[in-house]
């Protein structure tokens, strides 16, 4: 694994460890699930990426930033599932599987 990756990894599991101290934060569950996933060098998806910005883009390392440059980021870690696109003949019709 590349050490930029692995770099981000441990920022964001360094705050999610932060935040899973916190006594009454409810999404503790997930929490743990992303920072399982990192520790088994895995991609979080977005979906649980969309789940922690809000907290991530408090922090003094990231105030500065807006949320397209946290991503930007982060995105080395993030699984991008892309769709898949047919195109028929000679049209600009695109269908989306």
């Amino acid at each position: 694994m590349d050490t930029e990756k692995q770099q981000k990894q441990n920022i964001l599991i360094r705050y999610l460890n932060i935040y899973l101290l916190k006594k009454d934060l409810k999404m503790k569950p997930i929490l743990r699930n992303i920072v399982n996933r990192m520790n088994r060098n895995q991609n979080i998806s977005i979906k649980q990426y969309n789940s922690i910005i809000k907290f991530i883009e408090r922090e003094k390392e990231f105030k500065d930033l807006n949320r397209d440059q946290i991503y930007q980021f982060f995105e080395p870690i993030i699984e991008l599932k892309h769709r898949k696109v047919i195109h028929y003949g000679n049209t600009l019709n695109e269908h989306f599987i």
